[in-house]
């Protein structure tokens, strides 16, 4: 086993092995995590009652809850017995062993570093033409795989999502109230992002449908038992339901493509599949509303709004910065490297045009929502119009957009929503007519909120600014100059929104009666550092731009 191959297990490896971990440290406990922190009491005083409410872990609540006594059970005290060391081997939570409650958000960040870690130590090995690959035949006699791989394709989705975890998991440090349920919580976590990372390193049929369920179903857990509010369980029923469905049309379309290769490895589909032009058709539609499930585009949207609004925040960002560019991985990796231009060719149309209509309406309802999660989260959708209006331009400037959308999107998505839980978590408001004024009392919140709201209306120097012109360079290349144009109108309402989500913060008067507290500083910094990262690719969009041009050439120079 070469040490390209030790990387690439390390990218699954380590999350997993965090997750794994995380389930042994589990404590037992009825207490749940807190989403959205409400605060309680005058400013930072307030009784001691109100300290306790506004923030355990400091209070000293959950600083040492084996000796405080508030998760003793007195029907077990009464009948323990035996030595120190008894109850240290029976209960070792209680016992002091694991009495921080950081200890499992430090076990889920190590994990994410190193899977970040591997992913860019991988990086050599493309540059030298050297595919990283590991293949078991698991099926021979249905010639099924368990096989992983990695590529110019694969590479830029990967860093992304590895990347947000990362911050995610840091961000949800100073955000989420640990508590006995806390080890279960980042354990999913780590499982969300070992599906997502799976997705994308899968050579085969098989173990992609196996990851995309498992991201699948992670997500909905982490919805429906740490979600915000009492609907937390509905929402993620309408969440599993609508984006199971995709994946059942996902699913028959990879069935369709196994039985024409006789294979399920990704490299014998590349190599050419031949189906009848109906069959061709079929699986290229289901492929395209399965993967626009994912995506959330106009009208298959239903379940993002209320997901992204109730899911933890850490689980929001990962949800709207990592896992809807599953979508578009799954278009570029099926029926765009699959099938040929000729093939694509009466779907470019319909495609330009629903992310014609998914960017408007995602930008006006952005405009009427009051909620700032819910605001986001139909930019959202807005933004992911962009994304499949440079798909359906199928040229290479088009694509190429879209693809580098996917990554800044990403960065400026979690800076959104960072920005929001700043909000949230210093004010216990989110409704966007009870707050205001907030630019003097956080002032360095307002910055990155304006780096992240003039990054999403496309605005130089910020990274969004080039990938928007290459999706509408590549829509006026491919023909289709009323389309473009009116794509172009699209983003304008893009700034009215962003401008508006940034005016109703942070300019006016701050509410009466509103204190404004200080978050802890693992919140601030991932904050500023994305907003920094959003200027930097703006300025300098170097590095991903020629990941993202290798990647082209991968793609284009096969069956286009």
């Amino acid at each position: 086993m070469n040490l390209e191959m030790v990387w690439l297990l390390a990218v699954l490896g380590a999350p997993l092995a965090a997750a794994l971990c995380l389930v042994l440290l589990r404590a037992r406990g009825p207490v749940r995590i807190s989403a959205s922190p409400v605060p309680s009491g005058p400013g930072r005083g307030g009784t001691e009652a109100d300290r306790m409410l506004r923030d355990p872990a400091r209070s000293g609540m959950l600083r040492d809850p084996a000796r405080s006594g508030m998760l003793r059970d007195p029907a077990k005290d009464a009948s323990a017995s035996g030595t120190d060391a008894d109850r240290m081997l029976r209960d070792p939570a209680r016992s002091g062993m694991l009495r921080d409650p950081r200890l499992p958000g430090w076990i889920a960040g190590l994990g994410a570093l190193l899977s970040l870690i591997a992913t860019f130590a991988l990086l050599p090995a493309l540059h030298r033409d050297t595919v990283p690959a590991l293949s078991i035949a698991w099926i021979p006699a249905a010639n099924i795989q368990l096989a992983l791989h990695l590529d110019w394709l694969t590479f830029p989705f990967l860093v992304t999502e590895a990347a947000v975890t990362l911050v995610a998991v840091i961000y949800s440090w100073g955000y989420h109230h640990p508590d006995e349920r806390t080890p279960f919580f980042y354990a999913l976590l780590m499982l969300f992002a070992v599906g997502m990372s799976g997705t994308t390193l899968a050579d085969s049929i098989f173990l992609f449908y196996v990851f995309w369920e498992l991201m699948l179903i992670a997500s909905c857990a982490l919805i429906a038992v740490w979600g915000d509010g009492e609907q937390r369980g509905a929402v993620a029923l309408k969440y599993f339901i609508f984006t199971h469905l995709g994946s059942l049309m996902v699913l028959v379309g990879l069935i369709l493509l196994y039985d024409a290769a006789g294979s399920d490895s990704f490299s014998a589909l590349r190599s050419g599949v031949i189906l009848p032009a109906g069959l061709a058709t079929t699986a290229i539609v289901l492929f395209l509303i399965g993967f626009c499930v994912k995506m959330a585009v106009f009208p298959l949207h239903l379940w993002l709004p209320d997901a992204h609004t109730v899911a933890p925040m850490s689980v929001t960002i990962m949800l709207a910065a990592a896992m809807l560019s599953m979508g578009t991985y799954g278009i570029l990796r099926f029926p765009m490297s699959i099938f040929t231009r000729a093939q694509m060719a009466p779907f470019a149309t319909p495609m330009m045009v629903a992310g014609i209509v998914s960017e408007i309406y995602g930008a006006l309802m952005s405009l009427a929502e009051r909620d700032i999660k819910r605001i986001i989260a139909y930019s959202s959708v807005s933004q992911m119009g962009y994304i499949l209006f440079g798909l359906g331009t199928l040229t290479q400037q088009g694509v190429t957009g879209a693809t580098l959308h996917v990554i800044y999107h990403a960065i400026v998505k979690a800076l959104l929503f960072m920005c929001a839980g700043w909000v949230i978590r210093a004010t216990g408001r989110r409704r966007i007519e009870e707050l205001g004024g907030l630019g003097k009392p956080m002032s360095l919140a307002a910055v990155c909120t304006a780096v992240g709201a003039l990054a999403i209306a496309g605005t130089p120097p910020f990274c969004i600014f080039d990938s928007e012109w290459m999706i509408f360079a590549g829509g006026f290349h491919s023909g289709q100059i009323g389309l473009s144009i009116l794509a172009l109108f699209g983003s304008l309402l893009t700034v009215a929104y962003a401008l508006w989500f940034l005016g109703r913060l942070f300019f006016g008067r701050l509410p009466e009666g509103l204190t404004v507290r200080r978050p802890p500083l693992t919140m601030i910094v991932p904050t500023a550092f994305l907003a920094v990262l959003a200027l930097v690719e703006g300025l300098y969009p170097a590095p991903v731009f020629a990941w993202v041009s290798r990647e082209m050439a991968f793609l284009l120079g096969g069956a286009w």
